[in-house]
């Protein structure tokens, strides 16, 4: 199968924090006076930049004409020995305004501010981000923002408001999916149906015993393939086998004529080209079944049990010579194998062959909600990828594509990697253990690892990935930065 790699991160943002809205009564200001609301807070972490954005609502603050109020977001690390003040948003009054235009900016916040008039009684926002390399004391330090009320820079006359703390980032991760072969295979169907014919016969006989009940195992499952235009039977194979009593030569003749009875019965009750029906096919005595029967009894039921499998086990005894000697040397065990194992031998099995069209992704879009066992499992992948990735949705088709599809590597590495975004170990652990020795399969393990905190085998399992021709330098960088 060839296989396409789609790499992903585990999260492009390795961290959000975002806060409620807060609202800043102003220290000193009459009762019910101004006031600012801070709404949107929010900080995005990647693995160099810290991010804070957010939006300064200034409806209910008023500016006088000939002042202005600074506000300063601030970044302070916990033990209080390390601030990082922000760009600064300035607020200004209307004459204000024209003097910032005319002789500059007060040199307390020159270098790195942003202004607006304000338009007092008014409704007015500003959206405020600022961009800043992260450092190591950023971790759990706290977000501030600094209120300048009297436009002199006097921190001792400026009020503070906490907005929030600065969590560590997550780790970031290189997920590589497996993306399954296109190529949408014909499928088989096998099953077995318990047939009984009179004895010595071989005629079909439809309401015979509980022949209608058996023959339902085939003709409901071919009535549901001609139902539907997605599907094409291209081929119908009956093997009939027979039990050992009675010459082997008349068991021979049974199982032939009573396997073609079968298919003629079949071929009948369809409109489906006489090519699609296989020539019958016969096993003349069933030892197969008959050693794997005895081989399930207990000998309380079957005293002779090991002789009994020595005799069958005879490769110098043709089957007439062995049932015979079965019989005479141990008649108990043979009646109760007669009666109770005999009747199950005598069986017909059956396989359909066919095919279903191939689907676009819309019309598979709509099929994966009622009938999903009709996608390849290429045609959930493209299904899942209309979905936002590690979406709900998303998420849900790579659960189907897994549940329709339990022995594919692709379905199982690609849930697994569900799993590993949601940091359920315990489930991507369990489905890495079918995983294969892909390069795809041991990044998941790799990932599954370094979540574990086992270093040494997250490396040797990105050695494996390596050597399989797989880039694995950002997981490679995430476990020196981690460890």
């Amino acid at each position: 199968m060839k296989r396409y790699i789609l790499t992903t991160l585990l999260a492009a943002v390795a961290f959000v924090l975002t806060g409620a809205q807060k609202t800043i009564t102003f220290v000193g200001e009459k009762a019910g006076g101004n006031r600012l609301i801070v709404d949107g807070y929010k900080v995005e972490r990647t693995q160099q930049k810290t991010i804070v954005t957010m939006n300064f609502v200034l409806d209910s603050m008023r500016v006088a004409s000939n002042r202005y109020r600074a506000f300063t977001p601030v970044i302070r690390s916990k033990d209080g020995q390390h601030t990082q003040r922000l760009k600064t948003f300035i607020a200004t009054g209307r004459t204000q305004k024209i003097v910032f235009d005319r002789d500059g900016i007060d040199p307390l916040y020159a270098d790195n501010c942003e202004t607006l008039r304000r338009y007092n009684d008014r409704p007015q926002t500003y959206a405020y981000t600022e961009t800043v390399d992260q450092q190591p004391w950023h971790k759990g330090a706290d977000v501030l923002v600094e209120c300048d009320l009297c436009g002199c820079g006097d921190t001792l006359r400026s009020q503070r408001e906490l907005l929030g703390t600065l969590m560590p980032p997550d780790p970031i991760y290189n997920i590589v999916d497996m993306v399954p072969d296109t190529y949408k295979a014909p499928r088989s169907l096998h099953g077995t149906a318990y047939i009984t014919f009179v004895v010595n016969r071989w005629e079909m006989k439809p309401d015979y015993m509980d022949n209608r009940r058996e023959l339902r195992k085939i003709t409901d499952t071919l009535d549901i393939m001609v139902a539907d235009k997605h599907i094409h039977v291209d081929r119908i194979q009956i093997h009939g086998w027979a039990s050992p009593e009675s010459p082997y030569d008349h068991n021979r003749m049974l199982a032939a004529n009573r396997a073609k009875s079968l298919t003629d019965y079949v071929r009948h009750q369809y409109s489906l080209p006489s090519s699609v029906f296989a020539k019958a096919e016969a096993t003349p005595e069933n030892w197969i079944g008959l050693r794997e029967a005895v081989v399930g009894l207990s000998e309380d039921v079957l005293p002779n049990k090991a002789a009994v499998l020595a005799i069958i086990d005879d490769s110098t005894l043709d089957p007439d010579p062995k049932e015979w000697r079965i019989k005479l040397r141990y008649p108990d065990d043979y009646r109760y194998l007669l009666k109770n194992v005999y009747p199950s031998l005598r069986r017909s099995d059956y396989e359909i062959r066919f095919r279903i069209d191939e689907f676009t992704t819309a019309e598979a879009a709509e099929i994966i909600k009622t009938k999903p066992q009709q996608l390849s499992l290429y045609e959930m992948w493209n299904v899942a990828h209309t979905f936002e990735p590690y979406s709900d949705d998303y998420n849900r088709v790579m659960q189907i594509a897994a549940n329709v599809y339990p022995d594919s590597t692709a379905a199982i590495i690609n849930l697994a990697n569900v799993a590993l975004r949601q940091k359920d170990t315990l489930k991507a652990e369990t489905l890495l253990m079918r995983a294969g020795d892909s390069a795809e399969a041991e990044n998941a393990r790799a990932v599954l690892y370094m979540q574990l905190q086992r270093w040494d085998e997250a490396e040797a399992a990105l050695a494996r990935a390596e050597k399989l021709g797989m880039d694995v330098s950002v997981n490679r960088n995430t476990i020196k930065e981690q460890r």
